[in-house]
C-alpha cells in the first residue's frame, strides 16, 4: 500500500524541482518556473522558511505555501504590518483530499499568529505578488477551501487583455487630446529633465510599489536598454498630473491625478502607451488587476475580460 503520510517543513532551496512539479499539475493556468520562482520567494526582502512551506511525502513535494509577513516597508506605503499574506499554493492532484492543504495552511496561520499578525490575504502581497486572489474559473475549489477555513471575499478584480494588432484609437479620444492640447496639457516621453517631477507625482498621488516599478524602468531607459515611450507624462502648468508605462506585454502600472480624474487625460495615456506597445513590435497586452469600475476605460482601449479572480481575507484573531 501507499506511504499516505506527509510532513511539513520549510522550503529549501533544493525543493524547486519538486515544488514547480506540483505548481505545473495544479496551477493550470499560471505557469511557474524555477527562475520565476526563486524571484519572487527566495530573492524577496521577506522570505522565511517558517512561513514558506512543503509538504512531503515519500521523499516528493506533494504540495507547497508560500506565506510572508513583512520586515521590510515598501517606500512611502501605509504601515501594514498588522497583516500577513499567502502567495501562492498547490496541492498536486495525487495527494489531494487527504488534509495535506489543511496541514499547510496550519503551519503558516500559525506562524503568522506567533508573529502577532491580525489578518491574512490570499494574493496581493506587495512587491512580489503572482495574481491578485484566487482565478475563480481556473480555481473554483480553491475559493471553496478558503471559505471553509474563514477566509471571506473583500473584492472581484479581474484581468484584461488586448488584441494590439486589430487596436484602432476611438475618435473621441484624438478628439480629447486635442482640447487637452489647447489647454496647455502636453503628452510626453520620458526624459531626464522630467524625472524629478515624475517621481515628486508619484510620491503624493501612488506613494507604494509603483514607485519601484517606474524606477526600474527609467533606469533602463536612461542606459538606453529602452527606449523612452516605454512611460508616457502628461504635464500641466509645470507638473506631471498623469502617467502611463508598460513593460513587455504587461501595461501599466497607470494613474492621473486624483484632481484631474474625468478630464480625459487617463484615456489619452493609456491609447499613447498601447501605440507605443503597438511600435514595440508587440502584438498583445494585458494587465491583471483592475476594478469593473474602470474596466470600460480599458474596453474604449480594445481590452476585454480575460480572468477574474476572488481576493479573500481571514482575521486571525
Amino acid at each position: 500500500m501507499a506511504d499516505t503520510g506527509f510532513t511539513v517543513r520549510g522550503m529549501r532551496g533544493s525543493d524547486l524541482a519538486g515544488v514547480c512539479d506540483v505548481a505545473r499539475a495544479a496551477l493550470v493556468a499560471d505557469p511557474v518556473t524555477p527562475e520565476l520562482f526563486a524571484r519572487k520567494v527566495f530573492l524577496d526582502l521577506n522570505f522565511d522558511p517558517r512561513g514558506s512551506v512543503v509538504a512531503e511525502s515519500g521523499g516528493r513535494v506533494a504540495a507547497f505555501l508560500t506565506g510572508f509577513v513583512r520586515r521590510h516597508p515598501i517606500e512611502d506605503m501605509a504601515d501594514d504590518s498588522d497583516r500577513s499574506w499567502i502567495t501562492l499554493f498547490a496541492v498536486h492532484p495525487d495527494f489531494q483530499r487527504r488534509g495535506i492543504g489543511s496541514a499547510l495552511f496550519d503551519a503558516a496561520e500559525g506562524w503568522f499568529r506567533q508573529e502577532g499578525k491580525l489578518a491574512t490575504l490570499a494574493g496581493p502581497y506587495t512587491p512580489n505578488w503572482w495574481i491578485p486572489g484566487v482565478d475563480v474559473n481556473a480555481y473554483p475549489g480553491a475559493v471553496e477551501f478558503l471559505k471553509s477555513r474563514g477566509y471571506e471575499e473583500v473584492m472581484r478584480p479581474l484581468a484584461m487583455d488586448s488584441d494590439l494588432v486589430n487596436y484602432r484609437r476611438p475618435r473621441w479620444v484624438s478628439e480629447k487630446q486635442a482640447t487637452l492640447e489647447a489647454a496647455g496639457v502636453q503628452f510626453r516621453q520620458i526624459s531626464p529633465e522630467l524625472v524629478p517631477d515624475l517621481f515628486a507625482f508619484l510620491k503624493a498621488e501612488f506613494p507604494g510599489d509603483w514607485q519601484r516599478h517606474l524606477r526600474e524602468t527609467v533606469t533602463r531607459i536612461l542606459r538606453n536598454e529602452y527606449p523612452a515611450r516605454h512611460v508616457h507624462v502628461a504635464i500641466e502648468n509645470g507638473a506631471v498630473r498623469g502617467f502611463a508605462h508598460f513593460e513587455g506585454e504587461r501595461f501599466g502600472p497607470f494613474g492621473t491625478a486624483r484632481s484631474e480624474r474625468g478630464r480625459g487625460m487617463g484615456a489619452v495615456l493609456l491609447c499613447l502607451t498601447v501605440e507605443a506597445m503597438r511600435e514595440s513590435g508587440l502584438h498583445d497586452a494585458f494587465f491583471l488587476w483592475t476594478a469593473d469600475s474602470t474596466a470600460k476605460l480599458y474596453a474604449e482601449a480594445g481590452f476585454r475580460e480575460s480572468r477574474r479572480f476572488c481576493l479573500m481575507k481571514k482575521a486571525l484573531g
